[in-house]
Formats: structure tokens, C-alpha cells, sequence
């Protein structure tokens, strides 16, 4: 009896149904047992990519055949629990979400804990340059902290605004990403020394979390020196913040590079045009701007559709789109070559992003179609892969992937004469690069995408993202194996080269 209530409140699907289907068009037994097995494995897979939503939905789809498994109904919990935790902490929540999923794993007997809430952890030290393991906190004084003994009478304090009271509050809990953020509404020159300090303490707090993270970029690096520059500001007196602060310039300045931090955008009055997820300037050309914020919104849809599944809820913050009107604009204003035509920036903190940024040029007459999806992709990529970014080659192969069909053809034209130029790399060389090469740059661009379109053509995309989250937790040769059943990186190779170069010899680029 269980099972049919559970097929009931788990799937709404009507048992009368059931009876209704002809005799001969039941399936046979053998083929449901096999259907749940691969709905099995499947949501297994999702489960170790870290998708639990799609692990749900692969269980659910076969759940009138399980009969009441109880292996079945293990991981139906097990994935109900994660996608339980995704949901609540994600940045937009959905409380009917929320509900329903409590309620399905309340009807297998899970139970459905609230979110945890991360204890504040002393920043790791970095191998170079060495970042302390503590922050010395600053002597706040008795109009922050509480005094251990009575004074004799109380010193004369200035007042204190609710935003000042509340961040005061949140610091002495440990909750320095929320007092950071109420001591920015208040502003520096409303604060006491000892709020200051408070202030500066936080925001040099979350800078070194940020600087220690595996998944620390070089732009993520570069808003933690702009911030720690900020902070120091603040306690030009403080000797024990000063000393800390400067150490953790240099750890954040060596993995910056020359890269520079998201920059915040400052637009005319109307000339911006706003939607759920971004903020287009357009430096008066409404139209463009229109024309850019709606393909946006319907490219990022299809952007996560395409690589996990329907995203979560609307971005916060948003993504600013800024448009130049010529490429020498462009160079300008952001430090790139005037030949570039487009980039995108983004900053995270704690696995989420606090600026989303791209830039595009007017006068790139593919830029909605070509420019904006291959860079609105690298916006996505840094959402789906919070924890590490990608492989640089895959990255870039996902990426143009997405441009124009003209653009993709580039690539995969130009493939063959890389080839004889010897200009590619073998694939296990390719698979270990960790950042751009100095040298082959546009082998590895035609070799990124073409591996990467060759590895979706066997299995599609979400596969694909899952084979990458594999290579991180197990290595390249094991993921390749589990996701497509390829035994070695040479085989790969093999079959890669057969698809894409041996049919290709000969043709002119």
C-alpha cells in the first residue's frame, strides 16, 4: 500500500491510469526493472556532479515501476536531502519548492533539517606568500564589546544609528559578511574609530577566505586587493590590521596577476536598460540595449538548460552588460585589445558571485548573436562550477560552442591546418594545461573546442559537465571511463583524430 501512496504524492500520477492502458501495451517486466536501474545510475551520477535536481527528476520519471524498491527509495531520499540543501541555499529562495520537497522526504521518512549555517573559519595560510592563520581582532572598546568588569561609569559614547547597532551585532556574532555590509550603508565617515577597525577587520576577513580558496581566480584575487587596499584606508593607525592586511596584499597581488578587479558601472540616467538578471548600458542607443537585455535573458535560459537544467531564480546581483561603441572604446575603457570583442568578469566570494560583469562593442556586428552567448557562458560556467572553474580548454571549447554557427565553423575549419602546422598538442598535454599557453594559442583554441564538441557529440552536454566535475574528484582517465566508457586518454585521442582529422586531410583551411 505504501508504494501506491508514495507513487501518489511523489509523481501525481493517477493509478486509475494504469488500468486503462491495454494488456499488451503494459511494459514488460524486465524492461521496467532495467528502466529503474538506469534511472539509478543515472541519478547517481547527477548526484556525484553535484545536480541534485535532475537526479530527482531521473528517479521520479520511473518511480510507478520501482515496486517499493527499497535501494530505490535510499537514494530517492538521498537525493530529495540534497536538493533540499541546494534549495535553501540558494541565492533567490523558493519557498513552494522548498515545501514540496519537504514534503516528499517526510514521506519516505527522511527528515528534513534546516539549512546549516557555516561557522566562521580562520583563513588557511596560502603556500606563497604566507597568509596568518588568525586575524588579530581589533580592540573595540566598551561601545562594541560588552567590558569584562564593571567600569566604575560608563565612558560617553557616541550614538549609535540602528544600521551601526545591527552591524555591531552581527560582528560580535561572527557574521562578518553581514556586518560588512550594514557598516557600508552607515559609511566611514559615520563610524567611531572602533567601528572602523570593526569595518576594516570584516572586509580583510573575507578577503583571505576569498585569496585561500581553491576556486580563487586571478579577478577574484584582484577585487580582494581592491577591497584590502579599502580596509586598510580605514586604520591607518592600526598596527595589528596594517601588518595583517599588507601580508595578505601580497598573497592576493601574486595570484591577481595584471588582471583587474570587476569594475562597478556608473551609467547616465536612461541610458540603461534592466531585467531580472541584467543591467544593459548602452550609452544611448536604446534599441541595442533592448535588443541585447532581451537575448540575454533567453540565452541565459538556454545557457544552463543546455549544460544542467533550468536555473534557480532570477541573479543576484545582476549582471552588468556595458556596450562600447568602438573597439578602441572598448581598449580604453577596459584594458583589452581593441581586436577583442568581448569579455566577461566575475567575482566570487564564498562559492557565490558578487559581480557579474561583460563587455561588448557597438560596432561588432555579431555581438548578439556571437559575442554576447560566448561570454554570457563564462557568467554561467562560474554559477554551475562555484566550488573550481573548469579546465581553461574546456572552458573556452564550452564558450564558443555557443557562438554563431559562422564562428564555430572558424574553428573547425581552421583545425586541419593546425594539424599540419603542428600546432596541436597531444591530449593528455592539452587535459593538464592550467592556463593559457604562451605559445600554439590558436591550435589550442581550434583543439579546445573540437575535443570538447567531439566528447558532446557521444553523450551530450550535461554529460559532459558531469565527465568535468569527474576529472576534478577523480583524475581524467577514471572519469573518462565512468561518463563514456573510454578507457585511457589515448583512445580518446584515437577515436578524436579518426573524427575529426583523418576525414578533414586534405581540405583546404
Amino acid at each position: 500500500m505504501l508504494r501506491f501512496v508514495l507513487a501518489f504524492a511523489l509523481t501525481g500520477i493517477a493509478l486509475a491510469a494504469r488500468f486503462t492502458v491495454a494488456a499488451d501495451a503494459q511494459p514488460d517486466p524486465i524492461e521496467k526493472q532495467l528502466a529503474v536501474q538506469q534511472a539509478m545510475a543515472d541519478a547517481r551520477k547527477y548526484l556525484d556532479a553535484a545536480s541534485p535536481a535532475e537526479a530527482v527528476a531521473a528517479l521520479e520519471k520511473e518511480i510507478s515501476n520501482a515496486d517499493g524498491s527499497k535501494a530505490f527509495l535510499t537514494l530517492l531520499r538521498e537525493c530529495y536531502t540534497a536538493e533540499l540543501a541546494r534549495l535553501e541555499k540558494a541565492p533567490t529562495a523558493e519557498a513552494e519548492r522548498i515545501a514540496q520537497t519537504r514534503r516528499k522526504l517526510s514521506l519516505l521518512g527522511g527528515e528534513a533539517k534546516p539549512a546549516p549555517v557555516p561557522t566562521p573559519v580562520a583563513p588557511a595560510v596560502p603556500v606563497m606568500p604566507p597568509v596568518p592563520a588568525t586575524l588579530p581582532e581589533p580592540n573595540l572598546g566598551p561601545s562594541l564589546v560588552e567590558p569584562t568588569v564593571e567600569p566604575l561609569a560608563a565612558p560617553t559614547i557616541a550614538p549609535v544609528g540602528d544600521s551601526a547597532a545591527s552591524a555591531v551585532a552581527a560582528f560580535k556574532k561572527g557574521n562578518y559578511a553581514d556586518a560588512a555590509q550594514l557598516f557600508a550603508s552607515v559609511g566611514g565617515a559615520n563610524l567611531t574609530v572602533e567601528q572602523k577597525a570593526a569595518w576594516a577587520y570584516c572586509r580583510i576577513k573575507l578577503s583571505a577566505d576569498r585569496v585561500n580558496s581553491p576556486s580563487c581566480d586571478a579577478v577574484t584575487a584582484a577585487s580582494a586587493v581592491q577591497d584590502v587596499t579599502e580596509a586598510l584606508q580605514l586604520v591607518p593607525q592600526n598596527a595589528d590590521l596594517q601588518k595583517v592586511g599588507q601580508q595578505l596584499l601580497k598573497a592576493a597581488q601574486a595570484k591577481a596577476g595584471s588582471a583587474k578587479a570587476v569594475a562597478p558601472v556608473v551609467s547616465a540616467a536612461g541610458d540603461v536598460v534592466e531585467t531580472d538578471s541584467f543591467r544593459v548600458h548602452h550609452g544611448g542607443d536604446r534599441a541595442l540595449g533592448e535588443s541585447v537585455a532581451n537575448a540575454a535573458e533567453a540565452g541565459r535560459k538556454q545557457i544552463f538548460e543546455r549544460w544542467s537544467g533550468a536555473p534557480g531564480g532570477a541573479w543576484q546581483p545582476k549582471c552588468d552588460i556595458v556596450i562600447h561603441a568602438t573597439g578602441d572604446v572598448y581598449a580604453k575603457a577596459t584594458g583589452k585589445p581593441a581586436a577583442m570583442t568581448g569579455h566577461a568578469s566575475v567575482s566570487l566570494t564564498n562559492k557565490r558571485a558578487t559581480a557579474r560583469r561583460i563587455d561588448l562593442r557597438a560596432d561588432d556586428t555579431a555581438a548578439v548573436s556571437n559575442a554576447l552567448p560566448r561570454e554570457l557562458t563564462h557568467v554561467v560556467l562560474a554559477d554551475l562550477f562555484a566550488d573550481k572553474p573548469p579546465p581553461k580548454w574546456a572552458e573556452e571549447g564550452m564558450a564558443i560552442l555557443a557562438g554563431s554557427p559562422e564562428e564555430i565553423s572558424r574553428y573547425t575549419r581552421t583545425l586541419p591546418r593546425c594539424a599540419r602546422d603542428n600546432e596541436l598538442r597531444n591530449l593528455a598535454a592539452l587535459f593538464e594545461l592550467k592556463d593559457f599557453p604562451a605559445e600554439k594559442i590558436t591550435g589550442y583554441y581550434c583543439q579546445s573546442v573540437s575535443v570538447t564538441e567531439h566528447l558532446i557529440k557521444l553523450k551530450g552536454e550535461r554529460n559532459f559537465k558531469i565527465f568535468l566535475s569527474d576529472a576534478e574528484r577523480y583524475g581524467t582517465p577514471r572519469a573518462l571511463e565512468r561518463q563514456y566508457g573510454i578507457q585511457s586518454v589515448q583512445t580518446l585521442e584515437a577515436s578524436w583524430k579518426s573524427a575529426n582529422l583523418e576525414s578533414a586531410r586534405g581540405q583546404a583551411p
